[in-house]
């Protein structure tokens, strides 16, 4: 039994009347016996064989075996007389691989039984030495033209003792499994002699394929190999024989040069996203600067002052003022909160604690409510001109932090503050 890519099989049955049974899920396909092998039986078993086989099995790029033993069968028929028929032949052959898949080397034993009704019947042996080549190869398949030269020597029956033979075919392996390949070919065996059966040929019996007294006979056999080198790696099966030095150089010169492009584009990118960024910084700026400019026109004040900032120092920004039990920020306050705009502008590493604080008028808890209030409201505005939001923290501090006396109108004003401290 020989497995044709699960669950398909091949079998011989029997030993008098012999015959081949192809059979797929224990069902049988076709049966062919040696005493009716036509050519049309014959495609038809090649056909199902080899589709079974690609189908069964999706491999990586076809490798030949370093080393492989293997087994066939198949039919024969002599081309010695007009009444050839079909019969069995058999082949053990070890295969070498010569040059890098494209050659391959095979010695073979063979057995064959020639024969034609009422005028020979030659049991006879065979070795030969084969080359096989292939021009290419397909993913599944790997097709190929077989010669070589060979003996024969009659066994028994009408044959001649030992004879030259050149085997002469075409072929394809694919593979069963890692390491099993299925084989098959068809061909013909020529021999240098008219004595194959033990008969000479007549001056009008000539060999069809010569057109001279040679004797010689048709075939086909079905086989599988097994790998006995390291033909079947998996990691070898990455690498394909087919593409040269100079090839691989080329795809991986483009890859390099797809890779740099790649990084280039990134770059550009970048460089457009960073230019696009300062041309804000440098508009929001010049809105602070003109805005902070009217705003000096107005009041008459100096607004080129920055607030300097120092890691754990606190500024109180005098001037930020609140309507009366409000969040919301008066009019004159725009002069101070733009100096602390541009501030945090020039300044983007800096974050602050912004901390409001009340007087005492009103209730503590309305107070302390209130404070928040407005340190959220300070921070708000910040927020509205551009500056992150994850810069700054709300503290409300209510009327606990005093600065100044609350029993006098200026002492209470004082206390009424908004206050960035500087954490980092």
């Amino acid at each position: 039994m020989w497995p044709l890519g699960f669950p398909t099989r091949l079998l011989l049955r029997g030993t008098a009347g012999a015959r081949l049974v192809l059979e797929r899920n224990g069902s049988k396909i076709t049966t062919f016996y040696p005493g009716d092998f036509s050519m049309k039986r014959i495609s038809l078993c090649l056909f199902l064989i080899v589709a079974i086989g690609v189908m069964n099995h999706a491999q990586a790029q076809f490798r030949t075996p370093d080393v492989a033993w293997g087994l066939s069968l198949g039919g024969a028929q002599g081309d010695n007389s007009g009444s050839d028929k079909w019969v069995m032949q058999y082949r053990g052959f070890l295969q070498v691989d010569v040059m890098h898949d494209y050659l391959v080397g095979q010695v073979g034993l063979g057995f064959t039984e020639l024969y034609a009704p009422n005028v020979y019947s030659s049991a006879t042996g065979m070795a030969d030495v084969r080359l096989l080549f292939s021009p290419f190869s397909l993913p599944n398949l790997n097709p190929y033209v077989y010669g070589g030269f060979g003996v024969s020597k009659a066994l028994s029956g009408n044959g001649n003792d030992v004879l030259a033979m050149i085997p002469l075919g075409v072929g394809i392996q694919t593979r069963l499994s890692r390491g099993i390949l299925l084989q098959i070919n068809g061909g013909y065996a020529l021999s240098l002699s008219d004595q194959l059966d033990g008969r000479v040929r007549p001056d009008n019996d000539l060999n069809s394929v010569t057109n001279a007294k040679q004797d010689g006979f048709y075939g086909f056999t079905v086989g599988v190999a097994f790998s006995l080198g390291s033909g079947y790696d998996a990691s070898a099966d990455l690498k394909n024989k087919d593409v040269t030095d100079a090839e691989a150089r080329r795809v991986k010169e483009l890859a390099d040069a797809q890779a740099q492009r790649v990084k280039e584009q990134a770059d550009n990118e970048a460089r457009m996203v960073k230019m696009q960024a300062d041309a804000e910084a440098q508009r929001v700026k010049a809105l602070a600067d003109a805005e902070a400019r009217r705003l000096a026109g107005q009041k008459g004040h100096d607004t080129d002052t920055v607030f300097v900032f120092t890691q754990g120092k606190t500024i109180i920004l005098r001037g930020v003022n609140f309507e009366f039990n409000k969040a919301a920020i008066t009019n004159e306050s725009d002069r101070i909160l733009w100096r602390a705009y541009r501030a945090m502008m020039v300044n983007p590493e800096v974050q602050v604690v912004i901390t409001g604080h009340t007087d005492n008028v009103g209730g503590t808890e309305f107070n302390q409510g209130l404070s928040l209030e407005r340190a959220q409201t300070v921070r708000n505005w910040l927020v509205q001109k551009g500056i992150a939001s994850n810069r700054m923290r709300t503290v409300g501090r209510g009327e606990n932090e005093t600065v100044a006396s609350n029993e006098t109108d200026e002492g209470r004003a004082e206390n009424r503050r908004i206050e960035f401290y500087v954490q980092k």
